[in-house]
């Protein structure tokens, strides 16, 4: 699931993911949803439904940002965002992790037009999946984490709200996450949404630890980074 600006909004330079959708509402690879359709087990039960067809939902009854889901969630799709036939995904990959590139660095990144200081998890569309659920998830954040001997880090790690600025996560032993947490107690992180393949399949990478994930995937396609605004921490500057 990727949260996106209205295409009505006065943001400015279109996001990496944006033009994505764009490209495949264009080709007929995309299904539109105008219909007023709520975050809470509504849209995951319409992604669910038209999988592997990605949707896009307009208008999201309790959020000023629309929804995009489906878009990665096959090897066709993955190849098809990077032009290159499905065998070839894991050689891109194999060269990518050999041939680590450092991502331009920006200011003013399109992941930082819109900063609000005052955090209320509710404006933001997160899904509320299952009706066992224990609350509403971001279920594919990237997370960007750092230790002061290894550097950065990419990870998955599914985050459920449970308050208007808190959220917990599952930490999964054995990922350098759960090790910084072990060697340091405390450590500051950010959780991107709305990623890209290159992002992605950098993130779920495994590689040694101390390598920044963030060059497997300018590798793989060229990106850029800026500084987090509130933590020592470099993210995608289009997340």
């Amino acid at each position: 699931m990727s949260t996106i600006p209205h295409s009505g909004s006065d943001w400015g330079v279109k996001m990496i993911l944006e033009r994505y959708i764009e490209h495949l509402l264009k080709d007929g690879k995309l299904r539109k949803i105008d219909t007023s359709i709520s975050k809470n087990l509504e849209i995951a039960s319409v992604l669910y439904s038209v999988e592997p067809m990605p949707a896009l939902f307009e208008n999201v009854k309790e959020s000023d940002f629309r929804v995009a889901g489906n878009l990665f969630c096959t090897k066709e799709q993955i190849a098809d965002y990077f032009g290159i036939d499905v065998k070839d995904i894991i050689p891109t990959l194999a060269r990518a992790i050999e041939n680590r590139s450092q991502p331009e660095t920006i200011d003013g990144a399109p992941c930082q037009e819109v900063v609000r200081e005052d955090v209320d998890l509710d404006v933001l569309p997160i899904l509320l999946h299952t009706e066992l659920d224990g609350g509403p998830y971001i279920s594919s954040g990237v997370v960007v984490a750092a230790d002061p001997e290894y550097g950065q880090n990419l990870d998955f790690h599914r985050a459920m709200q449970i308050g208007k600025d808190r959220m917990v996560t599952r930490v999964v032993r054995g990922r350098d996450f759960h090790k910084f947490l072990e060697r340091n107690g405390e450590v500051d992180v950010a959780f991107c949404i709305g990623n890209t393949p290159e992002v992605l399949i950098a993130a779920a990478t495994s590689v040694e630890t101390g390598v920044n994930e963030l060059e497997i995937a300018n590798a793989l396609k060229p990106i850029q980074v800026t500084r987090a605004k509130t933590v020592d921490l470099m993210v995608p500057a289009d997340c």
